[in-house]
């Protein structure tokens, strides 16, 4: 269905004072620009980019979009405040003298293509949006496309040249906070291994000095032993510490805070200075 509006054209082309001509065309850069401002429109972000210059938009399934188009938009379409996009987004200012009381649902936008050489803008929508309550705000609206979706790529066309769009917030709210601790202190709780279900460090400040991994449990029968690694042996060829043992022994909170249930590897083979000291004494 196609729906031709005569009215619009004459009243907005009225207000211009530049007509096209092929040379600015010609000019790819300058009649297609790259760098688009972005729209500020009711609390989101409307962000162009342009896609393949002599191009249309088209979704997944290659199919072209519905459009209203708006005449008279001249170069350059990259000023702020101007251009097919501010109109595509918010709609032209003679709108109100024309009787177009509301625009199309804006979250409905998926793009624009822009024809320089007739200065007209098609803004783009996904199917089933435009109808007959919009035929004041356009000059012509095409709602024989089918395309649905987001622009996922373009099919060459001379003289026009697709803009895909994206949506965001203009002041996203702030991330979450994530839980002190998440990574160890919102585990299942493990009563075999840990008092409180628990690692130890769980239970100081909410977590929050917690290592990203299990550390050693801390739940034993009484009289049980071997099950800390740190009150081994010092085993000075295997960690270049100076007590000999996993350097998170010696950590603050010890070795229930801070160490993993399974010992660590050895350091890096090197010749540490307690080596040396050790061989300089026999």
């Amino acid at each position: 269905m196609k729906i031709i509006i005569t009215s619009f054209a004459l009243v907005y082309a009225a207000i211009s004072t530049v007509s096209a001509d092929s040379d600015t065309c010609n000019n790819l850069d300058y009649a297609y620009p790259n760098d688009i401002p972005w729209v500020d429109y009711q609390g989101d972000d409307y962000i162009f980019t342009r896609q393949k210059y002599n191009s249309v938009c088209v979704d997944s399934q290659g199919r072209e979009f519905e459009y209203g188009t708006i005449q008279g938009v001249y170069t350059p379409i990259d000023e702020a405040g101007g251009g097919c996009s501010t109109l595509c987004v918010e709609g032209p200012s003679v709108d109100a003298a024309r009787g177009c009381n509301h625009l199309p649902p804006s979250n409905r936008l998926v793009g624009f293509q822009y024809d320089c050489e007739s200065a007209t803008c098609k803004c783009l929508y996904e199917a089933g949006t435009l109808g007959n309550q919009y035929s004041q705000c356009f000059d012509e609206i095409n709602t024989g496309n089918q395309g649905n979706g987001q622009v996922y790529n373009t099919e060459p066309q001379q003289g026009e040249t697709c803009y895909s769009l994206q949506i965001q917030s203009t002041n996203p709210p702030p991330p979450p906070t994530p839980p002190v601790g998440t990574t160890i202190c919102t585990y299942s709780p493990d009563y075999d291994c840990y008092k409180t279900g628990h690692p130890e460090c769980c239970s100081e400040d909410g977590g929050a000095n917690c290592p990203n991994y299990l550390t050693m449990c801390d739940n034993h029968a009484e009289g049980e032993s071997g099950f800390d690694y740190c009150t081994d042996a010092p085993d000075y060829q295997c960690y270049n510490t100076s007590d000999g043992q996993p350097s998170c022994c010696s950590e603050p909170g010890g070795s229930l805070m801070n160490c993993p249930q399974t010992q660590p590897p050895c350091d890096e083979p090197s010749q540490s200075q307690y080596i040396k000291y050790l061989r300089s004494n026999k």
